[in-house]
């Protein structure tokens, strides 16, 4: 095994988020060796996001209760120690491998991160009673902020996504310049956040070498689903149903859904009542606390409240929205097929629901039937065309999606002259960049930590990563046919598209 710490060079190590066949536990490793005056050779060493891998229970670890990434290396006080840990947002598949790392007696490096993150760990942290001397050090970031890290100077992009401060990151070092994307779609149409700074991008184009994409929604055509048109399809299926009770789940994560189901109401002057499960109601004073004021939106067009009391309920005369992450309908709402309509905004979340909804005989819209609704978070296929046209052919290093897509993609990214790194990533494997070569230096086992508690500790069990999508990945989203057979369509589109303009 080649030790890549004796060599100066840019590395670049996924230790999650290029599954196999899945995609979470989100975790990329940064090191720039340069040498000192001295000619020694000085690393450094950053992570980008920790996040937890969502389907453990296929690693088969008995009494397991999460599983994470394997940093322990950066932890070590090694040669490559990480300096820093930054965190693109907040959900869990990129950052909710931090607390077991704390429960498991682990120090972490200085975190930065956006403030809504900052909000939404200190909720982990005091759900795992992890004690507050033993919380990292934390610095709020923001679009446009410059933070120098040793030899890496980093700067922040904000990046439209579905939750409040998103970012991307510019890794500026002495070898390369790289776009670490996070979470990111074009879409301009945010509510209450900062949407892609595509400004800031373009003027960085000529410098920018590789870009790590998050390609989550590659195999989508077009461009990503625009929150506009997810508020204008939600007030046109609440003013068709002719029903005075509208009930509208959302996924708890996903601050902009909350928003936007509001303001759909608000649009159609409907009352609306915030109601779910503690989870929801958690969220939920995190986007108040954060600065949205449902009540001050409302301007005493309708009435806003945050419980199921039933006299108050009362009090809405009947024309209400009832927004939340329930999988029932309460007996509170007196929900008939008369009054009330449900629309669906998750995929499989709220199948639960769904079922509620056909034992009462209520009508209800799902994702099945309008895609729109359930917004988007990602970019789709002409995201990342437009994004390549902005930039002066970067090389693309995939993440945030199965293996197996970035292969089946290789034949169309050529067509469309958008140049991919030359093999596909695995985690755990280190790549050396330098301008926009990217070469495989060391191929690493990959590998998860298993996660079991006794007695308030956490406890890791190194476990071989293999492919886990029989337990529900591929049931809601893509397999591999599926995903060949999409990407031969869009290349004989454009293939068709090109023949016509000669």
């Amino acid at each position: 095994m080649s030790e890549y710490w004796k060599k100066a060079g840019f590395y670049w190590q996924a230790l999650g988020g290029n599954n196999i066949d899945q995609i979470s536990g989100h975790c990329y490793q940064y090191t720039d060796i340069i040498y000192n005056n001295e000619k020694q050779l000085v690393p450094t060493t950053i992570i980008v996001d920790i996040g937890k891998f969502d389907n453990y229970q296929a690693l088969g670890v008995q009494n397991a209760s999460a599983a994470v990434p394997d940093i322990r290396k950066l932890l070590s006080n090694g040669i490559i120690s990480a300096k820093a840990i930054f965190l693109t947002h907040s959900h869990p598949d990129h950052m909710n491998g931090i607390p077991h790392y704390l429960k498991a007696g682990y120090k972490l490096p200085p975190i930065y991160g956006g403030k809504y993150t900052k909000m939404i760990l200190e909720d982990l942290y005091e759900q795992y009673g992890i004690e507050t001397e033993l919380w990292p050090e934390y610095h709020v970031i923001k679009d446009g902020d410059v933070i120098n890290i040793g030899s890496i100077k980093i700067e922040t992009i904000a990046s439209s996504h579905t939750c409040f401060d998103s970012f991307g990151f510019i890794l500026f070092s002495a070898h390369t310049t790289l776009y670490h994307t996070g979470d990111m779609k074009i879409d301009g149409s945010t509510y209450f956040r900062k949407p892609t700074n595509i400004k800031r991008i373009k003027e960085l184009a000529s410098q920018i070498d590789c870009v790590v994409a998050d390609f989550y929604g590659i195999d989508d055509d077009g461009f990503a689903v625009r929150e506009v048109d997810t508020f204008k399809k939600l007030v046109k299926i609440i003013k068709s149903s002719k029903k005075d009770k509208i009930f509208l789940p959302v996924y708890p994560t996903h601050p902009e859904m909350y928003i936007i189901a509001f303001l759909a109401a608000l649009k159609l002057k409907k009352n609306v009542v915030f109601f779910g499960n503690p989870d929801f109601y958690s969220y939920l004073k995190r986007i108040i606390d954060y600065g949205i004021s449902f009540t001050d939106m409302a301007q005493n067009r309708i009435k806003v409240i945050y419980t199921h009391d039933r006299d108050e309920i009362a009090t809405l005369d009947n024309n209400y929205v009832v927004i939340g992450t329930y999988n029932h309908v309460s007996l509170a709402f007196d929900a008939t097929p008369q009054n009330s309509f449900g629309i669906i905004t998750a995929k499989t979340f709220f199948n639960p629901l769904k079922g509620q909804f056909n034992s009462h005989n209520i009508k209800f819209v799902s994702v099945d039937d309008y895609p729109v609704l359930q917004g988007f978070g990602h970019g789709f296929l002409g995201d990342y065309e437009y994004l390549n046209s902005l930039l002066c052919q970067p090389t693309f290093i995939p993440t945030h999606c199965p293996i197996f897509v970035i292969n089946n993609f290789r034949e169309l990214a050529e067509f469309i002259k958008l140049s991919l790194i030359e093999q596909t990533p695995n985690n755990n494997e280190v790549y050396q960049i330098c301008q926009k070569q990217c070469t495989l230096v060391q191929k690493n086992a990959s590998v998860w930590l298993a996660v079991s508690y006794n007695a308030g500790y956490a406890y890791f069990t190194e476990v071989p990563q293999k492919p886990t999508s029989g337990e529900g990945f591929l049931k809601r989203t893509i397999s591999n046919k599926r995903c060949l057979n999409h990407f031969k369509m869009y290349l004989h589109k454009r293939k068709s598209t090109q023949l016509e303009n000669i």
